[in-house]
């Protein structure tokens, strides 16, 4: 059986490009950062290094948090549909 999907506006969606490139942009710094690391030590205690990725992490979890709740606010608001595929597109 199909299940129901929320159908929201555009706008409740609008930030998702931003929070994808700064997702992907805080991963590509914690590759870097991980790999100085391994090269040529730690210039920092571990326990600021993770505090300050929390602090770069934090803004982009929650714009992930409140598209969340947008969504399913639409949902209990009966904004919702199912997909459906055609028997040509199951193929």
């Amino acid at each position: 059986m199909a299940k129901p999907y929320p159908i929201v506006p555009l706008s409740f969606v609008d930030g998702l490009n931003h929070l994808n490139d700064s997702l992907l942009t805080y991963h590509m710094a914690v590759e870097g950062l991980l790999r100085r690391f391994a090269t040529e030590g730690a210039p920092y205690k571990y326990e600021n290094v993770i505090a300050g990725l929390d602090n770069l992490f934090m803004p982009v979890l929650e714009g992930y948090q409140d598209i969340q709740a947008q969504c399913e606010m639409g949902l209990k608001m009966g904004m919702r549909g199912i997909v459906t595929l055609d028997e040509t597109d199951q193929q």
